[in-house]
Parts: C-alpha cells; structure tokens; sequence
C-alpha cells in the first residue's frame, strides 16, 4: 500500500481485512451448506461469526494494546470492549440465526459471496473480507497517510478531524460485517430491540478506546496506531 494523497484511477478503496485460513475455512463451509440446502447451515454461520468477531477483536483492539504499547488503564478499556463486543455478537447471532431455515440465509450467503475477494484476477492472492468506500473517504484516509508521511512519529495537524476518520473506519467495520446480514433477514420486534441495544453497546465501548485510549497517544505511539490501521484500508 503506498501513501498518496488520491488514489490512481484503476484502483478502488476497500474497507475490510484479510481472511485467515480458518476464518475462510468455516465461512466457506457456511456457504456450501446453504447451497446443499444442509440444515446445518444456520449452526455453521454461528461459528463463522464467531470466529469473525474473535479475528476482528483481535487484528483491531487487542494487537493495539502490543504495537502502540497501551498503559494498564487503556489496557482496561480495550479488554472491556473486546469482552463486550465478544458476548453480544455471540448471543445475538445464536439468537437470530440458530433456527433460521436454510432458504432465509440465501440472501445471508449471497451478502457475504459479495464480501469475498482474492487480490487477484485467478484466485491466486490473497483474500480479503472487505467492502467499497466512497472516493471521497478513500481519499480522507490517504490524506492521513500522507501528512504522516515515512516518519514513525505522527501529531496530526487537525487530531479532531483525524478521530473522526477512525470513528468513521470503525463504524464502517462494524455496520459491514455485524449488522448488514441482519438487515436482509427477518427480526422480531424483541430481538430487533436487542440488536439496537446490543449495537449501542458495542460502538460505545468502540468510541470509549478512541477517545480515551487512542486519541491521548504520544506522536510515536500514535504514529504505530496509524500503521496498524493501514491493515483494514485496503486498494485493489
């Protein structure tokens, strides 16, 4: 990935992450039950997602606490959001999906089809869980990497505006690949209203890790943040 300001005409800004072999593994076995029509499949993507949320948990807050050398206190809002985001994800997705007939997780299957890419054109790269983002954000998160620029140390001219990029990066995160597949299923009132509060939760305790944890780094700490992040912004 190389720090430019734009991104060159031929390639597309991405959120996302790479895929683990486990992680491709069990969301491959998801897809082959629903299309065998095994009533399995509803079980299957209940260990996807819980093998998602552990990678996501841990390529996104827990790797923080190791690569900006987080302090005790920030360990603590890290490991409770980590610890948050882990149970609601667990018991929403058995809730919504553990019964769930097999032809109702077709459009489930489809949406992550969509999610799924390789580098390259034959299959043989490496493969990714991502989504598309506006140029204009693509463009954002360029801006940051280019005013970082080579330097291991990084004070953002406008720290606000920077926050807000990875606010917005983490939410993006979040709606993509924990709420989007809700939003092509069916969801009682009840489990709706768990979802909304289960959600709050966890982008709470997301903003809590910005704010408090992130946001007070010192330049060379915060420049090894930036670095990390590069991982989930991805150009192809």
């Amino acid at each position: 990935m190389t720090n430019s300001a734009q991104l060159p005409p031929t390639l597309t800004p991405y959120i996302g992450f790479k895929t683990t072999e486990a992680l491709r593994g069990k969301l491959n076995r998801f897809l082959e039950a629903v299309e065998a029509n095994d009533k399995a499949a509803g079980s299957l993507y209940i260990e996807y997602i819980g093998e998602l949320t552990d990678h996501v948990i841990d390529s996104l807050l827990l790797k923080m606490i190791e690569i900006a050398e987080i302090n005790k206190v920030g360990q603590k809002v890290i490991g409770f959001c980590a610890s948050s985001s882990s149970k609601v994800s667990g018991m929403l997705t058995s809730k919504i999906y553990k019964k769930m007939p097999v032809k109702e997780l077709l459009p489930v299957a489809d949406l992550w089809n969509t999610f799924l890419k390789n580098s390259q054109s034959d299959n043989h790269g490496d493969w990714y869980l991502i989504t598309p983002i506006s140029k204009e954000f693509g463009n954002d998160l360029d801006a940051i990497l280019c005013e970082k620029g080579e330097s291991s140390e990084f004070a953002p001219n406008d720290l606000n505006d920077v926050m807000k990029k990875y606010d917005t990066l983490m939410q993006i995160i979040i709606d993509t690949f924990f709420l989007e597949a809700t939003k092509v299923v069916k969801i009682g009132p009840i489990t709706n209203k768990m979802l909304t509060v289960g959600v709050d939760s966890v982008e709470k305790a997301v903003q809590a890790v910005l704010n408090k944890v992130i946001r007070p780094l010192e330049p060379t700490h915060f420049g090894k943040f930036v670095e990390h992040t590069e991982n989930f912004y991805i150009r192809l």
